[in-house]
């Protein structure tokens, strides 16, 4: 389902999600202590692997959001996020080498960017291992808000024939994966968060033979707690 203008069935639609999103939050409640609200943000710096990646570059982006952080003792606590991602890959295209493959003649033209901007529901588990340094690690869930494809003329080409900017809906396209990083605590309220996220879904799903392609990012948050 696309989400393209702000129609009633829409926003039923999100409200439905962010029901279902806190209904599942709540079992998380019992036998844990008060649950702290937070807010998170930062870069994060995507690309993909597998097959059909050779010369592709990653991309630089952000991720934005709030999490529920569920402590059940001073080791152990659970972590729901709730995130807008911005994701990707960038390439270079060189119409001269394509045409003379001439290695000597490599200057690229321009640049493509496209961009994967997703839904994300991290859900993680967290370790003590001191009071300021916490492993993370746990399932991650995305669901494909659109697709954008920039492109960057670098030597004045005639591109006009190129979609300079385009931007296909993702029809929540489901991406699930590992994340794994640590968290760094600055204080009661403030920490950091370097973590790896792999997909694990084949982004082609069969669409070109047995070809795989998966999501890779490493992101880089701050996070605050309201409590």
């Amino acid at each position: 389902m696309t989400c393209k203008h702000k129609t009633i069935p829409c926003l039923f639609f999100k409200g439905l999600f962010l029901s279902g999103f806190l209904f599942v939050l709540s079992p998380m409640s019992v036998g844990a202590q008060e649950p702290r609200l937070g807010v998170k943000g930062g870069l994060t710096y995507a690309t993909i692997a597998g097959d059909l990646t050779e010369g592709i570059n990653p991309r630089l982006s952000g991720h934005l959001g709030v999490f529920v952080n569920f402590e059940f003792s001073d080791k152990f606590a659970i972590q729901p996020e709730l995130l807008y991602s911005s994701q990707g890959f960038r390439f270079n295209t060189d119409l001269v080498f394509i045409q003379t493959a001439n290695p000597q003649i490599n200057e690229p033209d321009f640049t493509t960017a496209v961009q994967f901007n997703y839904v994300s529901i991290p859900l993680i588990a967290q370790f003590e291992l001191s009071d300021r340094i916490a492993i993370e690690f746990g399932p991650q869930f995305a669901f494909l808000l659109n697709q954008v494809t920039k492109i960057k003329d670098f030597d004045g080409l005639d591109t006009q024939n190129l979609n300079e900017r385009e931007s296909v809906s993702g029809n929540f396209q489901l991406d699930y994966g590992a994340a794994v990083g640590i968290l760094v605590h600055i204080n009661d309220r403030f920490s950091v968060s370097p973590r790896f996220y792999l997909g694990l879904r084949n982004r082609l799903n069969g669409a070109i033979g047995n070809i795989q392609n998966y999501n890779a990012a490493l992101q880089l948050s701050a996070n605050y707690s309201f409590l």
